[in-house]
């Protein structure tokens, strides 16, 4: 039975593979807490039954609970590093055609200095840069530009 938190992040884990055991425990279950209370959900058990039978409930969630940061060449010396380095090194290894993942994109930032940071090495039309991001609305900020 799910009546407690514990069990409530056992439950998220398998529904969204979001492991909330990373996040301080405190701070979060707050925020779910009042995710809960807004939507006038009664405990754990009845807000993972929404959950899994409301995508707008759902879509809320995940909003809330992950963390967007984004910034351009955020952490410098790691894009130094990655251009001066890694870059040349992917090149010389896989050739000029590559594909990037950036995962947890948020509104684009890090995925759009990653093209920047290429094109110095690699023609434009030869970057293939996929960004994904668990939330929908940071997604299409970063699909704008």
């Amino acid at each position: 039975m799910l009546d407690n938190y514990t069990d409530f992040k056992a439950e998220i884990m398998k529904m969204t593979k979001i492991d909330l055991n990373s996040y301080k425990e405190a701070q979060m279950k707050r925020r779910i807490d009042s995710l809960i209370a807004k939507n006038g959900i009664k405990g754990y058990p009845n807000y993972v039954n929404a959950l899994k039978t409301n995508s707008d409930i759902f879509d809320e969630f995940i909003n809330y609970i992950t963390i967007n940061v984004s910034e351009f060449y955020r952490n410098p010396d790691q894009w130094e590093l990655m251009d001066k380095q890694f870059i040349p090194d992917l090149i010389k290894r896989f050739g000029k055609n590559l594909k990037i993942w950036s995962a947890a994109c948020s509104t684009g930032d890090e995925p759009y200095s990653l093209v920047m940071a290429f094109s110095r090495h690699i023609p434009l039309n030869m970057i293939k840069i996929y960004a994904t991001d668990l939330d929908k609305t940071v997604m299409g900020k970063a699909k704008v530009g």
